[in-house]
């Protein structure tokens, strides 16, 4: 049995045996989210906004330049976004010669719309200081004594800074970062949670037809159990894809959430339904038991339950180590892709994310065909 035929196959019984599937994994998330939005709609915190940016200044703090930089982090519209005060957990390092012409802008650590943000925040710095500057050098040739031209720096000065205050420079370095409200949040937190529960059914799909024996009389023909595999995953992903297209366009078109550029939006659900059939793979070419199949259903199923990501943000947990592990979970994996691109919109906005979900998912699907290609339900 080829490729196709095998997916042709697949996908005729699903839909016939499951096809009520396709509506509830669409509707009940939505009917879930407004339920929630509208309970927590006044007490909602979520990720609705980001933590200031964790940044190390290195620069000459006696020169004009310096201390103009100093008095703007000082100011309380900037310390809304950028922290310069702290020593720990630095995101970001920046480091300016005496000139304040040659800046160094350095990730430590974090995500790189981080580093975006500091680059823009330098940028707008350094231009209203090269404004600042020219002023001065076109002042210093005009013929007038001292306090003429002391009283008429300060007069276009006061001028330029009435019209960029800082925040307006806040305005320019957030421009594109949005508060999430309880209903977007939950919108994108039940559609990440029904995306597991989705490939934890077509796992169950799978020794559904493993007992009753499907899956020994397709090994019993001249079908490799290689290309066996690669027709359920192809299914299973075209499964996927369409609930989760249908429901982000659905909730697009009704300005509920997913509201960014449809190309990353497009671009995420592919990768999120790479990652869903890659994690099906995984399961299905290495446990060979029901029970135990389900054992690690349940686990997957009760993670995003208690270390947060659906009902509440895992920002919330205190465990530190919880934190990493549902980093890489595919709930938070995905939960975090859309939440991403909600909140810093642009191309930039969920790249990490989807750069990871892509990498996870080609290495579960290359060990999971490496495992199938050694031994399977031998």
């Amino acid at each position: 049995m080829n490729l196709v035929t095998e997916i042709k196959k697949n996908l005729i019984s699903f839909i016939r045996q499951n096809r009520i599937i396709f509506v509830l994994f669409i509707i009940c998330p939505m009917i879930a989210a407004y339920v929630y939005g509208v309970m927590q709609q006044d007490l909602f915190a979520g990720k609705s906004s980001f933590e200031p940016v964790k940044v190390e200044f290195k620069y000459d703090k006696t020169s004009q330049e310096g201390k103009a930089l100093e008095s703007m982090l000082n100011t309380k519209e900037v310390k809304n976004f950028i922290d310069s005060d702290t020593e720990d957990d630095i995101k970001c390092r920046v480091i300016i010669d005496k000139s304040f012409n040659d800046i160094t802008i350095e990730k430590v650590t974090g995500s790189d719309s981080a580093l975006d943000m500091v680059q823009g925040f330098m940028t707008t710095f350094t231009e209203n200081i090269n404004q600042y500057k020219v002023i001065y050098k076109n002042i210093d040739s005009i013929s007038l004594n001292d306090e003429e031209k002391k009283a008429l720096t300060s007069k276009i000065i006061g001028k330029l800074q009435e019209v960029q205050k800082v925040p307006s420079v806040k305005e320019k370095i957030i421009e594109g970062y949005k508060s999430l409200g309880a209903r977007e949040y939950y919108t994108i937190s039940m559609f990440s949670f029904s995306s597991v529960m989705i490939m934890l059914t077509l796992v169950k799909l799978f020794y559904k037809e493993k007992r009753v024996g499907i899956l020994r009389r397709s090994f019993s023909t001249p079908n490799k159990k290689v290309n066996y595999l690669a027709g359920y995953l192809s299914s299973s992903f075209i499964i996927v894809f369409f609930i989760n297209i249908v429901y982000v366009m659905i909730n697009k078109i009704l300005g509920i959430a997913f509201t960014t550029s449809i190309v990353w939006i497009l671009v995420a659900v592919i990768f999120q339904s790479l990652l869903q059939a890659s994690v099906i793979g995984l399961i299905i070419a290495f446990v060979k038991s029901e029970k135990v199949s389900n054992s690690i259903i349940t686990v997957i199923t009760a993670l995003p339950l208690m270390i947060g990501g659906v009902f509440y943000s895992v920002d919330m947990t205190d465990a530190s180590v919880l934190k990493i592990i549902s980093n890489f979970s595919p709930n938070s994996l995905i939960l975090n892709s859309y939440k991403s691109l909600a909140i810093i919109e642009g191309s930039y906005g969920a790249l990490n994310q989807i750069i990871l979900m892509l990498l996870v998912a080609v290495i579960f699907l290359v060990v999971s065909f490496v495992k199938v290609n050694i031994a399977w339900e031998d």
